[in-house]
């Protein structure tokens, strides 16, 4: 086994969740100690959510990084490559990078005498990993994604943002972060911190922004929300979306109108660090493509397109929210399309629901369920037994590269159809390597 896959597996081997549970930070902050504090050697930007996120994290991370930052980027999960969750300016931690960093933090931990209930799970411990690389390649700024929930997550060590993000809030990881939107946007509201900016994206229930909106009082911080009277959409395609914000174009080639929100949302966290007399943080250089601003971001598995003839589409919705923003988007961006979907999901993730959103379209014209590689994978017979309720043409396969072949061949019968896969991003990296095998 070569030291890189030995590497992931020790990382694996830790677990995703502590025993006993955290009731606070204290872990995170003892392991951080460690190592001098890492996370407090540069800026940071916060970002949490249910929705969005790791979208909202690439795009502040490139307009950051345009701007003339040293800059450093954090998401969870990743889609193909586990080096994907690190990035600084030159791109993704390498896979050398990424040993050296885990045998210092695996020594350092092993030489201390912290008790036995404080070693790091997997999250903590890739964390704690990414604060000491960004604080090792000098970056001034991160831009930093939680991994779960926001009161108690270990990335909230951060003590004072820059500015702490907050994006589309819905019902996910329940049994962790409570039954209701609104206990949901509680504990997101966890990382907002004293005299801190908060910025929200708009699409929010008025239940949520209040929650927002009051924390943002209590911790004296200002609150920021998009203004969505002030924005038009002028083109969109299934190459780009162009769109109009304060007098302002933008080019986008995330696609879809909650990509066009989760922009704005970016567009006001950048106007107010970066932008005017009194922006916290001045530009080091001003990148700026005269009238129209064209945002470089390329995020995988957001309605991505992974073949134009036949067209073949992956996007990592896995829960009613981002179901119902996938529907729309096919709606605006395919309307005279008749969809093959295929479908993974996990448990967990009220796939009940969140196919009811779906299947009952009228561009639906079959249904295919397909395992996740996952323990936690949901049975394919499950999901098919929730989409044949309003999709008449539904079955399932246990065979990825099987169910993707078929429906590929299908939409050879005429260029009107297409295949959208969605569900767990651990499916992303699976359907990938059958289209690259499929279609030349």
């Amino acid at each position: 086994m070569d030291k890189y896959k030995e590497t992931l597996n020790y990382i694996h081997s830790l677990g995703m969740y502590s025993k006993p549970p955290q009731t606070d930070l204290s872990k995170i902050k003892e392991l951080c100690k460690l190592f001098g504090n890492p996370q407090d050697s540069y800026k940071t930007i916060h970002v949490a959510g249910t929705n969005g996120k790791g979208s909202t994290v690439a795009m502040l991370f490139d307009i950051i990084k345009n701007l003339g930052y040293k800059t450093g980027k954090f998401i969870s999960p990743y889609i193909e490559k586990f080096t994907e969750r690190i990035a600084a300016n030159d791109g993704d931690i390498s896979e050398e990078a990424l040993i050296y960093y885990a045998e210092k933090v695996k020594r350092t931990i092993a030489e201390s005498n912290i008790p036995k209930n404080f070693m790091p799970n997997e999250f903590e411990f890739i964390t704690l990993l990414a604060f000491l690389y960004y604080r090792e390649k000098n970056c001034e700024i991160a831009v930093i994604e939680t991994g779960l929930g926001g009161r108690l997550d270990p990335t909230n060590i951060i003590k004072s943002p820059l500015a702490s993000v907050i994006t589309s809030i819905s019902l996910d990881h329940t049994q962790v972060l409570g039954d209701t939107i609104e206990k949901i946007a509680a504990e997101k509201c966890g990382i907002i911190k004293e005299n801190s900016p908060v910025i929200l994206y708009p699409l929010n229930s008025e239940s949520v922004i209040n929650i927002v909106k009051n924390t943002a009082r209590e911790k004296h911080s200002e609150f920021i929300m998009p203004d969505i009277k002030l924005l038009k959409i002028l083109e969109e395609n299934i190459y780009f979306t162009r769109f109009e914000y304060k007098n302002r174009e933008y080019k986008i080639k995330l696609l879809g109108r909650h990509q066009v929100y989760n922009a704005i949302t970016a567009i006001e966290t950048i106007n107010y660090l970066f932008v005017g007399t009194n922006c916290v943080r001045p530009p080091k250089s001003h990148n700026s493509h005269g009238r129209t601003q064209f945002v470089p971001t390329f995020f995988p598995s957001r309605f991505e397109i992974l073949s134009k003839s036949p067209l073949v589409i992956f996007d990592g919705a896995h829960n009613i929210s981002g179901v119902t923003a996938l529907k729309e988007t096919i709606k605006n961006l395919l309307p005279d399309k008749k969809i093959i979907l295929i479908c993974g999901m996990l448990r967990g993730k009220n796939a009940k629901e969140s196919l009811k959103e779906i299947c009952a379209e009228k561009f639906v014209r079959k249904f295919i369920a397909v395992p996740v590689d996952s323990p936690r994978t949901e049975s394919p017979e499950t999901l098919c037994k929730y989409a044949s309720e309003y999709c008449e043409n539904a079955e399932y396969s246990y065979n990825l590269h099987d169910a993707v072949s078929k429906a590929v061949a299908e939409t050879s019968v005429s260029e009107n159809f297409a295949v959208v896969c969605f569900g767990s991003l651990y499916l992303s990296a699976d359907v990938k390597k059958t289209v690259n095998g499929k279609i030349r």
